[in-house]
């Protein structure tokens, strides 16, 4: 079996292009996930484990984060982050093998996107059955984790959503222009520009889930929060909405 050099994983698993992409690489890539990544991605490809195999890991890290949530106490939030933080180091280790490797599988592709969708979902249900056990086991705390959850959902479904309408239609693979987002009419666009300041569509991935989660654990306020994410997922779920129709994603 090849025993492939951290320069070599660094050249071939993470190319610019990669890198650089629009929208699909997470911030704490290039912090500091792909500085440890590659070092990971050796002892996998030493041990023979494929790519696919890689994103199973991934899935089920971020599983176990969203069943950490659920136990009470400092100790359950803790791990939530720890595993969210494992979940995105595997996130990056796949790619960075199937490229060094060239196992290129749909079906990794696939799961991929079912390992980040069901996290975040559960995650946001394991929430409000932390506060449901945290409060008096009010049901309403329930409700509103479902909500959230659902809404989460909604919005990453809208990507999506993008892509199977342009494939439907026959129009080309989505640009990775940034300006391909920007919408048409000013004012919309003068409000998009406003969330980069307040980034508030970016605090639902498992990693930003899961810390907010810790400090509402640690500073006593997870009903308020729980209440407060909700609301700000159905403004970006509907500003999300707004923002594609309105854009150039769903022109040739």
């Amino acid at each position: 079996m090849t025993n492939y050099s951290i320069a070599q994983i660094k050249a071939l698993g993470q190319p610019p292009e990669v890198l650089n992409r629009r929208v699909a690489e997470h911030w704490s890539g290039p912090l500091y996930m792909r500085k440890i990544s590659p070092y990971l991605s050796k002892i996998l490809l030493k041990f023979g484990l494929s790519p696919t195999a890689v994103t199973w890991l991934m899935v089920f890290s971020g599983w176990i984060a969203a069943l950490s949530v659920i136990k009470t106490g400092i100790l359950g939030a803790v791990l939530a982050v720890i595993f969210s933080q494992l979940q995105m180091l595997f996130d990056c280790c796949d790619g960075e093998m199937a490229r060094v490797t060239q196992e290129y599988n749909p079906a990794g592709i696939f799961i991929d996107r079912f390992g980040h969708y069901s996290t975040e979902a559960l995650l946001a249900i394991a929430f409000g059955v932390r506060v449901y056990l945290e409060n008096g086991e009010r049901v309403s705390a329930i409700i509103f984790g479902l909500v959230f959850s659902l809404l989460i959902t909604f919005n990453k479904v809208l990507n999506d959503m993008v892509h199977v309408a342009r494939s439907f239609s026959n129009l080309a693979k989505l640009s990775e222009d940034k300006n391909v987002a920007i919408p048409r009419n000013g004012l919309i666009a003068i409000i998009r520009s406003l969330f980069r300041f307040f980034p508030i569509h970016k605090i639902y991935h498992s990693v930003e889930l899961s810390i907010i989660i810790l400090l509402s654990v640690i500073f006593n306020v997870s009903d308020t929060v729980l209440i407060f994410l909700t609301c700000a997922a159905f403004v970006t779920v509907v500003g999300h909405l707004v923002a594609i129709l309105t854009s150039s994603r769903l022109r040739a």
